[in-house]
């Protein structure tokens, strides 16, 4: 028996560039590469600049090579993967990016 499951929530692999945002003066990039409707994991490479539980903003691009924004908002960072990159659980987000987040995921 799982106690504790965090992942009984629907979640999607994809392959889409997001950024988190930390502070106002540093942007990282990276790959989303899992997400279900209340958290992501991005791969990047540094994640030096961030520990546990700091908030962060976030905004995931519609394709490769876009700069348009499919959905953002802000996150905390939830685990980090030395060398690998990082999860994060969505704190905020408006109604357009929730809903492009739900229909995602929806397929």
């Amino acid at each position: 028996m799982k106690q504790n499951d965090q992942r009984s929530e629907k979640r999607i692999s994809v392959d889409l560039p997001a950024q988190i945002m930390v502070g106002t003066q540093l942007v990282l990039n990276g790959i989303l590469k899992d997400l279900s409707l209340r958290s992501a994991f991005i791969v990047m490479k540094s994640s030096v600049y961030m520990k546990l539980n700091d908030e962060v903003g976030f905004s995931i691009m519609r394709s490769p090579g876009s700069s348009s924004v499919l959905i953002q908002g802000w996150a905390r960072v939830s685990r980090i993967v030395v060398g690998d990159g990082l999860a994060i659980y969505f704190t905020s987000m408006d109604d357009a990016s929730t809903g492009r987040l739900k229909k995602l995921l929806n397929g």
